[in-house]
């Protein structure tokens, strides 16, 4: 079930529109403010934000702003403003598509899904951040062009965390992602240690780590700008 962020404040139009996607299998969950968006997209994953421009607390431009910062996730921007300027403004910001009011929520849904299409169809088969490159149909990770050696686990750890740089990865999501935890019990302790071993490959100072960064009491997050290639 993919997960969407509404950021919409008029309390009717957020309803309707999660229960229309809700019944097409999304699941929607509901910011009224650019604060509380930023938060989430700060704390959570998700495979697309759904944004208004104008809310309570400012523009959603600047929202995109900061989302388009941190992550690659689809941007579709939904709003009563329709002048070219605001269209272009919102396409050039980095959103994926931009959807005038009033409109039917068939055609959201459509557009949403051929978001979705166009974002499958994309492969990426190497991760860039500042001296690692990590290269996923090879399993091979480098750091200066020199291999490192890891084990699977890592690969999905790394993969998880470079995939969604600048975003803090909770501990849950690392257990359901990483390991299998429906069927077999994993103990936080063992992501600390697998972090660790990471951090002894590609770490200048362990004790002062550049790329992988734990979030006390939430989990961790790669912390420098990682492009997809």
């Amino acid at each position: 079930m993919k997960k969407i962020m509404l950021v919409e404040d008029d309390n009717s139009l957020a309803y309707g529109i999660h229960i229309a996607l809700k019944s097409n299998n999304y699941n929607v969950i509901i910011s009224k403010t650019i604060s509380d968006g930023k938060k989430m997209v700060s704390n959570e994953l998700f495979d697309l934000v759904i944004l208004d421009i104008d809310l309570p607390d400012g523009s959603g431009y600047e929202l995109c702003k900061y989302i388009r910062n941190r992550s690659d996730v689809p941007i579709i921007f939904l709003t009563g403003l329709n002048e070219e300027i605001n269209i272009v403004t919102g396409l050039d910001m980095g959103a994926d598509d931009y959807i005038t009011k009033p409109f039917k929520l068939s055609v959201l849904i459509s557009r949403m899904n051929a978001v979705f299409r166009r974002i499958d169809k994309k492969s990426y088969t190497r991760f860039i951040s500042g001296d690692i490159q990590f290269y996923l149909n090879e399993a091979r990770l480098t750091k200066n062009n020199e291999d490192i050696s890891i084990s699977i686990t890592e690969y999905k750890l790394l993969k998880l965390l470079m995939e969604n740089a600048l975003t803090i990865i909770t501990k849950e999501q690392i257990l359901s992602n990483v390991w299998d935890v429906n069927e077999n019990y994993v103990d936080e302790n063992t992501i600390a240690v697998n972090i660790k071993r990471i951090r002894s490959k590609i770490e200048e100072d362990r004790t002062k780590p550049k790329y992988i960064k734990t979030i006390r009491g939430l989990g961790y997050t790669w912390d420098l700008r990682c492009d997809k290639q």
